[in-house]
């Protein structure tokens, strides 16, 4: 690791070679700005230490004009502590500003927190690397296997050994990813953990410019944390490890937590959010937390893609579900046709519950219907407020089609769209690559009402 420091006074260039030792770094010093930016430009420096001088010379321009050119190193600022070499620090985006007379113990906190973010950032990158490796294997292992079988030159053994190998891969993709989502969620939790140590003031006052940055950081980490998590999820469902906790559980009271918990989302766009439930949803059996996962992203997917103004609409009644040969029969828009509701008067009773969340949003062509519903799929046209790896639809097919259900979609571009998902009330099969954990609670029967809340 190579240090440059730009310093006046003696005593900061003893201090920095002392800590060579330790953190096994080599230190380039320089007292003179235009030799310091020289060097800058020639070598390439992994930290970078300038000790301000408060009107000897422009060190804000210097800094500003090395960070045009060159990729920028982990920057710390020793000064006064005046107002304007803070702001100045914040605008070049340092890692770290320490007040002079410089305290040993405080820089070598800030080495400390340098190496572990480098650390990381090397173990990010390596991943990075490795999971490039992978996917360009898959892919050429793909690509080797499609022009064999155009040329009809591949045996039986090959195709069997080539497919020996793709699977081996995926292994290796699958073992892969859950190896660095857990090892990057712990430390991002801890990140997020000091971030909101720091927002509470517990070690002291911060100024509106630093809680501001605070505040950024940590919704950065919190975006973190969920893709981390969607990724955890994937992970589990790829390596056959989900397990669907059945409980019996009053469907209609999850849905009434899940919509208190988005209120205050939609209130921030001026949506109007509907809630319709029908007569007669009895409880059922089935993994609350995982249908609660499903509900809730899809009320998110409504709310981000539509605009303030509009409306978002969720509903949820008993259905009687005739599938046949417990497979569905499609059209050619790939709906399903044979859904029927219960009629007046004749004897059918609700054998699944249908969930229905409509909104008035941007809406999705038909040839991108299926599509959404993949892995790592996020439809072109969605420009706005796209964000994420395009897992949450395929993970809630996935947790639907577990518990025996089915999920689609209804929409047309720029005209809204309504996702739609089925749960049979008795699960007949549990899926492939399901584990399913059986709990039994007392049944309580409650009565529900039909009547539709308006939450704006």
């Amino acid at each position: 690791m190579k240090v440059l420091l730009i310093h006046h006074h003696p005593s900061t260039r003893t201090l920095l070679e002392e800590l060579s030792e330790t953190f096994n770094y080599v230190l380039h010093c320089d007292s003179d700005p235009l030799n310091a930016q020289i060097a800058y430009a020639s070598q390439s420096f992994d930290v970078m230490i300038v000790e301000t001088t408060a009107g000897e010379y422009a060190w804000f321009s210097l800094i500003e004009d090395l960070q045009k050119s060159v990729p920028t190193p982990f920057l710390i600022i020793i000064g006064k502590g005046s107002e304007e070499e803070m702001t100045g620090a914040l605008n070049l985006r340092a890692e770290t500003f320490l007040v002079e007379p410089l305290q040993p113990k405080l820089l070598l906190m800030a080495f400390r927190q340098m190496m572990k973010r480098m650390e990381l950032e090397s173990q990010v990158q390596e991943a990075q690397r490795q999971a490039a490796r992978i996917q360009q294997e898959l892919a050429e292992s793909l690509e080797r296997q499609q022009e064999a079988i155009t040329e009809k030159d591949l045996t039986y053994r090959e195709l069997l050994l080539a497919y020996s190998r793709l699977q081996e891969l995926n292994q290796q993709k699958n073992n892969f990813l859950a190896m660095v989502t857990h090892e990057l969620r712990t430390p991002v939790t801890i990140m997020k953990g000091y971030h909101r140590i720091l927002l509470d003031e517990r070690l002291g006052k911060l100024q509106p410019q630093q809680q501001e940055v605070l505040l950024e950081s940590e919704q950065s980490c919190t975006r973190l944390i969920r893709i981390i998590n969607s990724l955890l999820d994937l992970s589990r469902i790829e390596t056959g490890k989900l397990e669907l906790l059945y409980q019996e559980n009053d469907f209609v009271d999850n849905v009434k937590m899940i919509i208190e918990q988005n209120k205050e989302a939609c209130k921030r766009k001026q949506l109007s959010l509907v809630l319709k439930l029908d007569k007669g949803i009895r409880r059922f059996r089935y993994d609350r937390d995982k249908v609660n996962q499903v509900l809730t992203h899809l009320l998110e997917n409504s709310v981000k893609y539509t605009p303030p103004g509009g409306k978002v609409y969720v509903s949820v009644e008993p259905y009687f579900w005739k599938r046949r040969n417990a497979e569905t029969v499609a059209d050619h828009k790939g709906q399903e046709k044979e859904r029927r509701k219960p009629e007046e008067g004749i004897n059918h009773s609700s054998n699944a519950i249908m969930v229905q969340v409509t909104d008035t949003g941007i809406g999705i062509s038909p040839e991108h219907q299926r599509e959404i519903f993949d892995e790592f799929t996020q439809v072109s046209s969605n420009q706005m407020n796209r964000s994420g790896l395009g897992l949450g639809l395929a993970i809630s097919k996935r947790i639907v089609e577990a518990h025996g259900g089915k999920i689609w979609v209804d929409s047309q571009l720029n005209s809204g769209s309504k996702f739609i998902f089925l749960l049979p009330l008795n699960p007949i099969q549990v899926s492939s690559g399901v584990n399913e954990v059986n709990e039994m609670d007392s049944i309580i029967n409650k009565n529900q009402d039909g009547a539709a809340e308006n939450y704006e």
